[in-house]
């Protein structure tokens, strides 16, 4: 019996979990917050994941596929279809998906930033008073 019409068809897909994680995500729409509350999990736990620090439990790798509409043995092994995407490149969503995280970032550090500056301002007045 030959390959054809099995998940053993194709070349798997070289990416890591994390990164095959990413890629399915981003096919659906879904920004690392909303996924990450359909799941149930905080974002850093998403993030952990998809940057491959941290692995998601089998149970949860079902859950995932069924969000994501991926099968568990391509989010596993690159095994079968990868995620259709809208007809925008890879390369496109990579930097659109970069500048989203860099905003993200910066009203972080915005609000940081606004914090030490609060805590400096006390200091200040309870050293002067």
């Amino acid at each position: 019996m030959g390959a054809e019409g099995t998940i053993y068809q194709d070349k798997p897909d070289d990416d890591t979990l994390g990164g095959r994680l990413w890629r399915a995500r981003e096919a659906a729409g879904l920004s690392a917050s909303r996924c990450a509350r359909m799941l149930g999990i905080r974002k850093e736990t998403l993030e952990g994941w998809e940057s491959d620090r941290a692995e998601p439990r089998a149970n949860r790798l079902i859950t995932i596929s069924g969000i994501l509409n991926v099968s568990p043995a391509w989010l596993l092994h690159g095994l079968g279809e990868a995620p259709q995407t809208d007809g925008v490149s890879d390369e496109l969503k990579i930097l659109k998906s970069q500048i989203l995280r860099l905003k993200e970032l910066r009203a972080q550090t915005d609000q940081v930033l606004e914090s030490i500056e609060d805590a400096v301002e006390r200091i200040a007045k309870r050293e002067a008073e």
